[in-house]
């Protein structure tokens, strides 16, 4: 690490003295030369045997006391752990800019001095690139907005009126009973079979005639039970008796859902051309009334009015509140006005 604003304490000044001196050129009759080892320097110690200065073969120049001086306003760039001389960093010393002052007056022209001599053109060496800086911390994210209200619902659509019910059908006449088959002699019972699903219950049936009791006979006595015999053949079958007038009309079904859409006709053959006649204009203008409604009728004096326009002298100020065909043969414009401009109505007649 570089450490600056050190004070060179008088010994190292002293120290520093003696290389600039043997470095400088054109000052001192001749150069003394010190020229170390391979892998050695050029050090100067003290009474004590302890290292002040130390020049290495490759450049490097040491001050080992530098870390324990005090501090001055110089400003002095070295490594505090080993006292190594360094290059500052760039920046290194220079305070922030103060604000600009304000532009003094100029003063007057001095007298131009004599031209200096050119300097030696040297080359600074390049500083060390120093570390790239820290990345700044991540902003945190920002708040979510609030969510949209939702729409409102729209109106439900009124419902259907309720179609008209028909009339019920006139009641057909009860058809009479057929004769009845005679009775063949009776089977053997059969295994009973599952109960089968219950049917729905039949309309009641005309009351028939009641017929005289019969005499009550005497109670037999109760004989064994036989034998039981062959399933006998079965019956003829009766007439059939006569229809029965039709019944009334059953309630209308459900409408039932539509079907699909059929395929699309071929395209019919075009019509002849018809023959277009001309057009008559006929035009009515009046003055609008201020701050009112103002209608005026263009009217055909023959045939009919198949179209008609509306105008006024001053469109900027003026209203069109409505363009109709008012009758079979006229045209009007409403306006609603300011001022009195005037309006016209043109039907088109034909």
């Amino acid at each position: 690490m570089s450490k600056p604003n050190h004070r060179l304490g008088h010994w190292a000044a002293t120290a520093l003295c003696s290389v600039i001196a043997l470095h400088a050129t054109g000052v001192l009759a001749a150069d003394i030369t010190a020229t170390p080892p391979a892998g050695g320097g050029f050090v100067i110690k003290g009474s004590g045997g302890q290292e002040r200065l130390r020049v290495q073969g490759t450049g490097e120049v040491y001050v080992p006391g530098l870390p324990s001086t005090g501090t001055s306003s110089n400003l002095t760039c070295y490594d505090s752990a080993t006292g190594q001389l360094t290059n500052c960093q760039p920046g290194l010393g220079n305070g922030a800019t103060g604000a600009t002052g304000a532009t003094g007056a100029t003063g007057p022209a001095g007298a131009t001095g004599p031209t200096g001599a050119t300097g030696a053109s040297g080359t600074g060496v390049t500083g060390v690139t120093g570390p790239t800086g820290a990345t700044g911390v991540t902003g945190p994210t920002g708040v979510t907005g609030a969510t949209g209200a939702s729409g409102t619902t729209g109106v439900t659509g009124p419902t259907g009126a309720t179609g008209v019910a028909g009339p019920a059908g006139v009641t057909g006449a009860t058809g009479a009973n057929g004769a009845t088959g005679v009775t063949g002699p009776a089977g053997a019972t059969g295994v009973t079979g599952p109960a089968g699903v219950t049917g729905a219950t039949g309309a009641n049936g005309a009351t028939g005639v009641t017929g005289p009791a019969g005499v009550t006979g005497a109670t037999g006595a109760n004989g064994a039970t036989g034998a039981t015999g062959p399933q006998g053949p079965q019956g003829i079958q009766g007439v059939q008796g006569n229809t029965g007038v039709t019944g009334p009309a059953g309630i209308t079904g459900a409408t039932g859902a539509n079907g699909a859409t059929g395929a699309t006709g071929p395209v019919g053959a075009t019509g002849a051309t018809g023959s277009v006649s001309s057009l008559t204009a006929v035009a009515n203008t009046i003055p609008c009334v201020n701050g009112q409604a103002t209608t005026v009728t263009a009217t055909c004096s023959s045939g009919n009015a198949v179209s008609g326009g509306c105008s006024t002298t001053d469109p900027l100020q003026n209203y069109l509140g409505n363009a109709i065909r008012s009758g079979t043969n006229a045209w009007a414009c409403t306006y609603s006005c300011v001022g009195t401009p005037q309006i016209k109505a043109e039907a088109y007649c034909q």
